[in-house]
């Protein structure tokens, strides 16, 4: 993996860490919250839109649709961030 971006979040009231790793080789983001033990690898040349929409289907299959957009916008910010 050539980068690693570790970042807290609480989901319902419980610490998470978020794991998002870049793989350039590949050209794919592999995230994970392990508290949720989910993760999901995305394709790097989808837009803000197709990869925010990509992420919040995969965490929907766990919680609420609300909190899936709250987690999906800030794993968004994390990723786009300079």
């Amino acid at each position: 993996m050539d980068q690693l971006i570790i970042k807290s979040l609480s989901i319902n009231d419980i610490a998470s860490n978020v794991y998002i790793a870049l793989n350039n080789e590949n050209d794919m983001y592999l995230i994970a919250i392990p508290e949720l033990n989910w993760s999901l690898e995305v394709d790097k040349s989808l837009s803000d839109d197709d990869f925010k929409d990509e992420l919040v289907i995969h965490l929907f299959t766990l919680l609420d649709e609300s909190l899936s957009n709250d987690i999906a916008n800030a794993i968004i910010q994390w990723i786009f961030e300079d």
